[in-house]
């Protein structure tokens, strides 16, 4: 398990790339780090790159991600675009995050195409 963290566009984006895979402690870890990044940078547009990403997460700690969010001071007019990994592995729980984010304010979209997700953090 690895991440990194990069700004993109004149630093407009924050990158996020996740790789390996992440035990629930684990990925919990690498959210706080990338949202303190992200909040001090006052970050609005973000691409979490998950496409080489496992993750090995309880259902229960993906509806918590929102709530560290909310804690760490995120802003609900951030953008972030979700790099999933190919073939549709674990849809159903990036789908879950998607919609657990959104329904808490958080503008989160899933994109299979890198283009695409690069595409829709530049508008606006």
């Amino acid at each position: 398990m690895a991440w990194s963290t990069e700004f993109r566009d004149e630093g407009r984006i924050l990158r996020v790339l996740i790789e390996g895979r992440f035990s629930a402690p684990q990925a919990m870890e690498m959210t706080r780090e990338s949202v303190e990044v992200a909040t001090r940078a006052r970050a609005t547009r973000i691409m979490l790159d998950c496409s080489k990403a496992k993750f090995d997460i309880p259902i229960i700690d993906v509806y918590k991600v929102p709530d560290l969010y909310s804690s760490r001071g995120v802003a609900h007019g951030v953008r972030a675009a979700v790099l999933m990994p190919p073939g549709g592995v674990d849809r159903e729980m990036y789908e879950f995050y998607e919609d657990v984010c959104r329904n808490r304010g958080y503008f989160v979209k899933l994109f299979e195409s890198e283009d695409e997700a690069w595409a829709w953090l530049r508008e606006a």
